[in-house]
């Protein structure tokens, strides 16, 4: 490592770490991406597309007549889920690696991995850096086959309740869709969060454990609001609140970091938001070769796509912002 040219032996060493740890580089990416992947659905082994399922029907009972007849009126509505194929090659230099101390308390690569080489982990933490960009883009991507970076990828979910609404099949009248009149402040949030958003949502759907995913501002924002607006109550014992007040503790407020900026917001449930990639060897591998006497080249390829399973009333809700004044 401490070589400034890369021999032969050195190359030889990447490439051996790369074949040895392949499934282990494989996983990185992905497990990188759990800050936003963790509060989703995920599925692997997918390449290409699959159907999401969903089943209503009308049966009922009523009161008993022997002659009686009927449909159940059996609907099946399908939402596809597509993962894409990616890839990246990224080209580094060992000798940069050369006095970095390189420990293995890191909470994504762990101590699974203290037998490895010191070359193999220079991997890992080149493979761990991709899944920032996968996080992002399972929320913000926007399809783009000619494009250079993950969010060109696959549409990310904003990216998706995007068209439905356009389509009208996210709407006011469909009665999955709130747009709000007034804008979030430190003062109004906690109240506003309660009676334009939790008190509007659809019964069936308040009685699930929703996440409402979210710009971090919010967060603070509902914070300071809930503090100022409740202060002679006696349960206002905490700053930090994880639920929407008069959500029976249904609402789990999720501000993340790739929800930044966003105008959008998405409330539902963890298994009504899909991910998918292809975690099988012959087509997701990592690959090293030369590019230079210095510098050595790192190529990966991965599958990547996601879906909202349904978009019922039932199910989902997206909530746009106040237009600013």
């Amino acid at each position: 490592m401490s070589q400034i040219l890369i021999d032969e032996a050195t190359l030889e060493d990447y490439k051996k770490s790369a074949v040895k740890w392949n499934t282990t580089l494989m996983d990185l990416p992905i497990r990188a991406a759990q800050d936003v992947l963790g509060y989703m659905h995920g599925i692997t082994g997918l390449r290409g597309d699959m159907k999401l399922g969903e089943i209503s029907a009308d049966a009922q009972f009523a009161p008993f007549k022997k002659n009686r007849t009927g449909s159940s009126d059996v609907k099946i509505k399908y939402r596809t889920i597509t993962d894409y194929l990616g890839n990246a090659v990224d080209e580094f230099a060992p000798v940069d690696y050369a006095h970095l101390t390189m420990g293995y308390n890191d909470p994504i690569v762990g101590e699974a991995i203290k037998g490895a080489s010191t070359t193999a982990i220079v991997l890992f933490h080149i493979a761990k850096a991709f899944g920032q960009h996968i996080a992002q883009a399972v929320l913000t991507g926007v399809r783009n086959e000619d494009g250079n970076t993950t969010e060109d990828l696959c549409d990310g979910l904003l990216t998706i309740a995007g068209k439905e609404i356009a389509d009208g099949a996210i709407s006011k009248e469909e009665g999955n869709y709130i747009k709000l009149q007034d804008e979030f402040s430190f003062q109004n949030a906690c109240d506003l969060l309660k009676e334009e958003i939790i008190f509007k949502l659809n019964p069936f759907m308040r009685r699930e454990n929703n996440l409402l995913l979210c710009d971090p501002e919010l967060v603070d924002m509902y914070n300071e609001s809930y503090q100022a607006t409740h202060t002679g109550l006696n349960y206002n014992t905490a700053y930090n609140q994880p639920f929407v007040e008069g959500s029976h503790n249904k609402v789990t407020l999720l501000g993340l970091p790739e929800m930044a900026g966003q105008k959008r917001m998405i409330l539902t449930q963890k298994d009504n938001m899909w991910w998918a990639t292809y975690n099988k060897a012959d087509e997701k591998s990592f690959d090293i070769m030369r590019k230079d006497h210095y510098t050595l080249s790192f190529a990966a390829n991965m599958w990547l796509g996601t879906q909202f399973r349904t978009i019922d009333k039932r199910r989902l809700t997206i909530i746009d912002l106040a237009d600013a004044v």
